[in-house]
């Protein structure tokens, strides 16, 4: 959910929930993500953009390969972000920087410390919007992009290494009706355990909804009447 404060500044709230399927063929066995990520973005120019959160709440779960590792409860986050993001247009396709700055704090022992690390995440985004797909007026966008994150700071003081996980995805966006977007895409996911020793490889399909310039439509169509 999306919509602008004034010319320059807009807010933003993401709402996420993944599911896996813990070794049952089921994508939807078993919990793995949910998050509340408020943002507040501000336009520098044309290109580039500053984005910040104050807080974020986040819940994860490992991924399991067997219904018995299965926990009712994920590991509990708060995290403060800041990120800058730049876009350049082509006459082929566009294409994206995007770094990310996090102070993350986890409830890593499921007793109420919420042990601090930093994270830094940098991704490289091209997209390519068709036209004469759907519609000759709205674009169907196609793109593929690669996200990686390194970790530091008292959490994983004790991890053999700085890597995170890393993110490589495919897939496509379109806006459905006015405001409202459609994405849906497939992601590769290599990500660290906490321990830092050991390691996922895992497949998802990432669908988002989202629906922008949520209130200032309305006002709009009430001033024109």
């Amino acid at each position: 959910m999306a919509d602008t404060i004034n010319s320059k500044l807009k807010w933003e709230v993401f709402l996420q929930k993944r599911t896996q399927d813990a070794g049952t063929g089921n994508i939807f066995s078993a919990p793995h993500f949910f998050s509340i990520w408020p943002w507040l973005s501000y336009t520098l120019s044309k290109t580039t953009r500053v984005s910040l959160s104050l807080v974020g709440y986040f819940d994860s779960h490992l991924f399991y390969n067997d219904p018995s590792e299965v926990k009712d409860e994920g590991v509990k986050e708060y995290r403060i972000s800041l990120r800058a993001e730049n876009e350049q247009r082509s006459r082929l396709f566009n294409y994206s920087n995007r770094y990310s700055l996090e102070y993350r704090m986890r409830d890593l022992k499921y007793n109420g410390d919420y042990l601090p690390n930093w994270r830094v995440r940098y991704m490289l985004k091209f997209e390519k919007p068709l036209l004469h797909v759907f519609s000759h007026e709205k674009p169907l966008s196609v793109f593929v992009s690669d996200e990686v994150f390194i970790q530091f700071g008292e959490a994983v003081k004790n991890n053999p290494n700085v890597f995170d996980q890393n993110r490589i995805s495919f897939g496509f966006a379109y806006e459905v009706v006015k405001n409202i977007k459609f994405s849906a895409s497939y992601l590769n996911i290599r990500q660290s355990r906490i321990s830092g020793k050991e390691f996922d490889n895992a497949n998802a399909l990432w669908m988002i909804v989202t629906f922008d310039n949520l209130f200032s439509q309305f006002k709009r169509h009430q001033g024109k009447g």
